[in-house]
């Protein structure tokens, strides 16, 4: 029997942070009139038959999604982290405890929630090529991230939590892969940031 393309694949979504400049939280903003980011970043993950998908949330954002707004799929974890203002890499320390052992990780930040099940694909076909796999358009990289077990483990082994997660992965042997998707260097952080993604939902 083949192998599923995403065996021992997990997925963690960084949504811990405050989205201050946003003035809401970033993982509650509608990207189509059905689904958040949230939801449309879990979905794309789930659908592609990763079955751990990890959301790392502030205890307000984690409140008002356990309270069904907005309503999320079951197989996504929600998992607090307590101290968000110690930055991503240490939100990203926070999911990587859960991960489910051997298991490669993708992860991106929630104020990218173009995802696509074929860039998925694309990635994971070069697991097996670098510890670090990172897409890339016209030269710029992008998320998601995929990075191997191994290099989770030395996420997670790291005693300094105010360091850069970019910074901290170019030890690794990284491969970049070229796609045609210009979304994956979204950073919508602002009202005009989204407005200019095209995402006058409101």
């Amino acid at each position: 029997m083949k192998e599923p393309l995403f065996a021992q694949t997990s997925c963690i979504i960084l949504a811990a942070g405050n989205s201050v400049r946003m003035g809401e939280h970033k993982a509650l903003l509608k990207f189509d009139s059905q689904k958040t980011f949230i939801q449309n970043i879990t979905e794309t993950y789930l659908q592609s038959d990763i079955e751990q998908v990890i959301v790392v949330v502030n205890s307000e954002l984690f409140k008002l999604i356990s309270e069904s707004s907005p309503e999320l799929n079951r197989k996504a974890s929600l998992i607090v982290n307590e101290h968000p203002e110690r930055g991503r890499f240490y939100s990203l320390q926070t999911g990587l405890k859960q991960l489910q052992t051997g298991n490669s990780c993708f992860f991106q930040n929630i104020d990218n929630p173009f995802t696509s099940g074929e860039l998925l694909k694309k990635l994971i076909l070069y697991k097996d090529q670098a510890d670090v796999i990172i897409p890339s358009y016209q030269g710029r990289a992008g998320h998601p991230v995929l990075i191997s077990q191994s290099v989770a483990q030395e996420i997670l082994l790291a005693e300094d939590s105010d360091l850069r997660i970019d910074v901290f992965l170019k030890k690794f042997k990284i491969k970049k892969v070229t796609t045609t998707e210009r979304s994956i260097s979204a950073n919508i952080n602002s009202r005009e940031d989204y407005l200019e993604a095209g995402l006058n939902i409101y």
